[in-house]
């Protein structure tokens, strides 16, 4: 990475610190964007240079994370199943370790608490699910269809969420995972 390209990833990475800051002390819809770009000391069109909408100032990592996703599974090592990649993928999350734990909550709440916010995340799990899903497809080793596919992908990003709400998120991923990889045994 270039001089230029290092110095936009670190305005790019300030301005969505700041921003979702701002978001968390004051309230979403509390906190306009001239404000911020104020604040991060660029101008207005700069800021949606950067971030097309307000809520892109949340989610500044989104491709990041389902490029990670995707490759979790396409770049896993030989006989390593997808469903251990994944849930090696999931467990070494940044979201999961004990000192970020307290950060993530206060981050959870204010998506919860902002419609723009949750409606956003969803639209973006949504399509997590599909790219997923669509590698789930041609990288497993008994061909699935697109509809099995697509089950699998939200139950195992459901698996992740619902572990991140628990107190013991580790234990409870490995909990789901296991459901996963052995099914329900009624």
């Amino acid at each position: 990475m270039g001089l230029r390209e290092l110095k936009k990833t670190k305005t790019r990475k300030m301005i969505s610190d700041l921003a979702t800051r701002l978001f968390i002390e004051k309230g979403y819809a509390e906190v306009t964007t001239a404000e911020i770009a104020r604040l991060a000391e660029v101008s207005v069109p700069t800021l949606f240079n950067y971030f097309p909408t307000k809520e892109t100032l949340v989610f500044d990592e989104e491709a990041e994370r389902e490029e990670k996703l995707i490759a979790a599974v396409t770049s896993r090592e030989p006989g390593v199943s997808i469903l251990d990649a994944l849930h090696e993928h999931f467990s070494s999350s940044i979201a999961l370790s004990p000192e970020k734990l307290k950060h993530f909550s206060t981050f959870k709440k204010l998506i919860d608490t902002t419609p723009e916010l949750s409606g956003y995340a969803k639209q973006m799990w949504m399509r997590y699910e599909q790219s997923l899903a669509t590698v789930l497809q041609k990288e497993a080793e008994n061909k699935i269809q697109k509809v099995e596919a697509e089950a699998i992908a939200h139950f195992i990003l459901d698996s992740f969420h619902r572990a991140l709400k628990t107190s013991t998120p580790k234990t409870s991923l490995n909990t789901l995972f296991k459901l996963l990889k052995e099914g329900w045994k009624e």
